[in-house]
C-alpha cells in the first residue's frame, strides 16, 4: 500500500489557488498517471499506481471508489485548451478557423488528384480500346510473311491477340463534305475487339467486300448512316506515265463506333485488309499485340523482339502516348503543389491561434513550471493542441472530399465539351496512395506549425509571470 500524504486543502481566502493545491498533489507524488476517485476525506483528486490503495493523511480508512486511468496530463491540459470559456471565446473562434482551413484544404487537394487520376485512367482505358499494347514494325516497310510472325508472338507467354494490319492516310467524301481520315486495314476476325465500341451497325459487316467501320464523329461530319456510300481517294495512290495519280474506292458503311476520345471518332476508317490489299496494293506493315497485362508491354516489348529477330523494331502503349501522360503527370504534381498551399495558410491559423492560447494561458504555464513541469511537458501540451486541430480538420476534409468525389463519379454531371477534351464527362477516381499521402503532408505541416508556438510557451519564466498575480 502506497501512503499518499496529501496536503491540507487551502481555506477559501488562501492566497493559494484550489488548482495549484491540486496540481501540487499531482506532481509531488505520481506526474505520469492521473486517477479519479473518492477517499474517505472527501478529497476529490488521488493519485496511485494501478492496482495500489491510497490513504487520506489522516490514516482513518483507505481509498475507496472507482480507481480510471485518464492519461498523461499534458494531453489531458492540451486538450482541455480546445474548449473555451466564455472570455476564451475569441480563441475558440479562431482554432475552429484553423480546423476549417486545414478542412478546406484537404478537401480540395483529394477532389482535384481525384479528377485528375480518374481522367488520366479513363483517357488510358479508351486508349487502349482501340489501339495496341504493342506495335512491331518492319525496318524495311512492308512485312513479307505476317502469317508467320503473328505465330511467334502468339507464342510469348502473356500475349492474348496478335494480326497484322496496314493504315495509310486518305481523303473521306459524301456529296459535297471532305474531310482528312486514317484508314487502318485489319482482317474482319481480328477486329472483334471493336465489337464492343459499334453503337450502329456489326463489326462483322467487315466481312462483306467494300464495308467499313468509322467513327461516330466522322458519321455525323459526312452525314452518313449504316448502308450509306462515300468516297475514299488517296492522294499518292496510283501511278501512272504522267507521274503519281489520286487513287479512288467506293466504301459502304457497315457500322459506327465510338471510342469516346474525338480525335479517332472523328478520323478513323476501318476497313479489311483484303480490301485495301486488292485496291491498293498495299500489304501489312505491321502486327499489333493485345497483352495480359498492359503495364508490362514495357518487359515484353523485348521478349518479343526477341522471339522475331533483329529487322523489327517494337513500340509500347506508353511510348506512343508519352507526350499525352507526361503532360497529365505533370499537371498532377503541380494542382498537388499549389493546392497544398492552402494547407500550408491553414497552417498560418494554427500558428496564430497557438500563441494567442499562449498568452491567454502565461498564468497556467508559470504554475505548471513552479511546481515541477519540464519544458518538454510545455512544448507538448501546445504542440496537442495543434496537431488535434490538423487531425480533426484532416479527417473532416477527407470524409467531405470522398462524399463530393462520390457525388461526381456518380452523377456526372458535369459535361466537358468533346472537341476539346478526350472525354464528355467529368470523372473521378480516388486512390490510396493519393489519399495516404495527402495525409501524411497535412500532418507533417500542422506538427511544423507547433513547433514556434510551444518552444515559446516552454520559454515562459514563471517568476516574473507570478510575481504580480
Amino acid at each position: 500500500m502506497i501512503h499518499a500524504h496529501v496536503p491540507d486543502a487551502p481555506d477559501a481566502d488562501a492566497p493559494v489557488p484550489v488548482l495549484l493545491y491540486h496540481l501540487q498533489v499531482l506532481f509531488r507524488h505520481y506526474p505520469y498517471l492521473l486517477l479519479q476517485g473518492r477517499g474517505s476525506c472527501g478529497k476529490t483528486l488521488a493519485l496511485c499506481c494501478p492496482g495500489d490503495d491510497l490513504e487520506c493523511s489522516g490514516g482513518k480508512r483507505p481509498f475507496k471508489g472507482p480507481i480510471k486511468e485518464i492519461m498523461d496530463y499534458e494531453t489531458i491540459i492540451g486538450l482541455r485548451y480546445l474548449r473555451s470559456k466564455r472570455k476564451e471565446v475569441f480563441i475558440s473562434f479562431t482554432t475552429w478557423i484553423a480546423v476549417a482551413g486545414i478542412a478546406i484544404g484537404v478537401m480540395a487537394i483529394i477532389v482535384v488528384i481525384a479528377v485528375m487520376t480518374g481522367f488520366q485512367e479513363e483517357i488510358r482505358a479508351r486508349i487502349l480500346g482501340i489501339n495496341p499494347h504493342v506495335l512491331v514494325m518492319d525496318l524495311d516497310g512492308e512485312i513479307r510473311n505476317p502469317g508467320e510472325l503473328v505465330e511467334k508472338v502468339k507464342k510469348v507467354k502473356g500475349v492474348t491477340q496478335a494480326f497484322p494490319f496496314t493504315a495509310f492516310q486518305a481523303m473521306a467524301q459524301n456529296n459535297k463534305q471532305f474531310t482528312g481520315v486514317a484508314v487502318k486495314g485489319i482482317n474482319p476476325r481480328d477486329a472483334q475487339f471493336l465489337s464492343k465500341l459499334i453503337k450502329n451497325g456489326s463489326v462483322d459487316a467487315l466481312q462483306q467486300k467494300g464495308a467499313v467501320l468509322i467513327g461516330k464523329e466522322l458519321a455525323k461530319h459526312l452525314g452518313l448512316f449504316p448502308g450509306d456510300s462515300f468516297t475514299v481517294m488517296v492522294p499518292y495512290g496510283g501511278f501512272s506515265p504522267m507521274g503519281s495519280m489520286p487513287e479512288t474506292m467506293k466504301a459502304r458503311v457497315g457500322g459506327i463506333f465510338e471510342t469516346g476520345m474525338y480525335e479517332i471518332d472523328n478520323t478513323l476508317v476501318v476497313m479489311s485488309l483484303a480490301d485495301v490489299e486488292a485496291a491498293m496494293g498495299i500489304g501489312a506493315i505491321g502486327i499489333e499485340i493485345k497483352l495480359v497485362d498492359e503495364y508490362k508491354a514495357g518487359e515484353l516489348k523485348w521478349t518479343i523482339l526477341g522471339a522475331l529477330g533483329r529487322n523489327y523494331f517494337a513500340k509500347t502503349w506508353m511510348e506512343m502516348n508519352r507526350n499525352l501522360f507526361s503532360a497529365l503527370k505533370l499537371e498532377k504534381l503541380a494542382m498537388f503543389i499549389i493546392l497544398a498551399l492552402i494547407i500550408l495558410v491553414a497552417s498560418f491559423n494554427i500558428i496564430s491561434s497557438l500563441i494567442m492560447t499562449v498568452m491567454e494561458k502565461k498564468k497556467d504555464i508559470a504554475i505548471l513550471k513552479s511546481i515541477g513541469a519540464k519544458r518538454r511537458s510545455i512544448m507538448k501540451i501546445f504542440m496537442m493542441e495543434g496537431i488535434t486541430i490538423g487531425v480533426i480538420g484532416a479527417l473532416f476534409g477527407s470524409v467531405t472530399g470522398y462524399i463530393l468525389c462520390a457525388v461526381i463519379k456518380n452523377t456526372k454531371l458535369i459535361r466537358l465539351p468533346e472537341d476539346v477534351y478526350y472525354i464528355t464527362t467529368l470523372p473521378a477516381k480516388i486512390s490510396i496512395i493519393d489519399v495516404a499521402l495527402i495525409a501524411l503532408v497535412t500532418t507533417v505541416i500542422c506538427v511544423l506549425s507547433t513547433i514556434y508556438p510551444s518552444y515559446k510557451a516552454s520559454k515562459i519564466d514563471p517568476v516574473e509571470t507570478l510575481r504580480y498575480e
